[in-house]
């Protein structure tokens, strides 16, 4: 692979660049007075961490990855994704992509390959270093990365485009959880809520069982997303605390929404307010002025749970309220015949992931449907 390097004038003096991305996905360069000089220097940098090959019929992943990066920084650039998810993808690239692929050919992986690397991702699965949804996004970063690869014509065919290798991940995943409708009323949760010991944890609680939003958009609401002034109070979400720790967009695009709430919940979230500092804007930081982390939101519900003895139907105990709430609308009156609201109010546009990822089985579901009124009795919170 010829290597573009490309002469430029700085303070006055010529001087050749190579242009490239390391392997952390950050631009680069080397730079000489001479190009036969950076070309040599360039070369042995590539050699060394294996970003291209001398043939020209082989292509080998971590180019392939120096493509994708580029193609990132484009959508980057024009707005159409977010850094965060460059970022994301850099992960599975450097954890397990290049770790499974090194020295390997990408226009040689055939089905074997492709199946010894979903027999790689079943085993971290297995011993559960990570679910098989994590294991689904490095499998689809696999298939992008190569998908572009076809693109800009370096490659005939995407060999992770076919659904029968996903198909075989998905299987592993564990059978849905069934929410029994006797056993999780809304006020069997409510009561629960009630038991959380620290008081802004359980307001946050509360409001993410009433709207089920998210924790990263809960953590990130502030006073300018209180629409109170009419008689129906409602907030208005449109970011969400990303890496734990800065302010970020909303999950999906149509994570931007504006959701009922009632107005108990509405009196409660004013005399938080009341107990804040009038220079503080966001609701829910801790006293060292950080974001509250999910972890302590995780502790209250903890210990909640351990008060009343029970256990939730779903392991991940910060996104319950979510689940449960998208569960029990699908099955009222809410949302029962129409998955485009559904997914509206859940800030999510794939109705497909909606329902693959949220709604669970309700045992005794007759009993959510006649229970909607306790719903809209705005939950008697106390």
């Amino acid at each position: 692979m010829e290597l573009a390097i490309k002469d430029t004038v700085k303070r006055g003096k010529r001087i050749w660049r190579f242009r490239y991305y390391g392997l952390d996905g950050q631009v680069k360069f080397i730079s000489g007075k001479t190009k036969s000089a950076v070309e040599l220097l360039a070369k042995e940098m590539v050699e060394e961490i294996g970003l291209t090959k001398t043939s020209s019929s082989q292509i080998f992943l971590s180019e392939a990855w120096i493509d994708f990066c580029q193609h990132l920084d484009y959508k980057i650039s024009i707005g159409e994704i977010n850094k965060s998810t460059k970022d994301d993808y850099m992960s599975f690239y450097l954890n397990h992509l290049i770790t499974f692929f090194t020295n390997t050919d990408i226009r040689l992986i055939d089905k074997h390959k492709l199946n010894d690397f979903v027999e790689y991702l079943k085993g971290k699965i297995r011993s559960k270093q990570f679910n098989s949804n994590t294991a689904r996004k490095i499998f689809n970063t696999m298939s992008l990365i190569l998908e572009h690869q076809v693109d800009i014509d370096k490659l005939g065919r995407n060999v992770c485009d076919d659904k029968n290798f996903l198909k075989t991940i998905i299987a592993t995943k564990k059978k849905k959880a069934i929410i029994d409708f006797d056993e999780w009323s809304l006020e069997v949760i409510a009561n629960i809520i009630e038991d959380i010991n620290r008081p802004m944890v359980k307001l946050m609680c509360k409001i993410m069982l009433e709207t089920a939003i998210r924790p990263s958009e809960c953590r990130a609401l502030d006073r300018k997303s209180l629409l109170f002034k009419s008689n129906v109070p409602m907030i208005r979400i449109d970011k969400a605390v990303k890496k734990g720790k800065h302010i970020g967009t909303t999950k999906t695009e149509n994570g931007v929404r504006t959701l009922v709430i009632s107005t108990k919940l509405k009196d409660l979230i004013i005399d938080h307010i009341n107990t804040l500092p009038d220079h503080q804007n966001y609701l829910f930081l801790n006293n060292k002025g950080k974001f509250i982390c999910v972890e302590q939101i995780i502790r209250g519900i903890e210990g909640a749970l351990a008060k009343n003895k029970v256990q939730l139907p779903i392991d991940r105990k910060s996104y319950f309220f979510r689940h449960y709430m998208a569960t029990y609308w699908a099955y009222t009156k809410k949302h029962k015949e129409n998955a485009i609201d559904l997914a509206r109010d859940l800030g999510d546009k794939d109705i497909n992931f909606v329902a693959e990822n949220y709604i669970k089985p309700f045992k005794n579901n007759g009993n959510a449907a006649e229970n909607i009124d306790y719903q809209n009795q705005h939950f008697n919170w106390k």
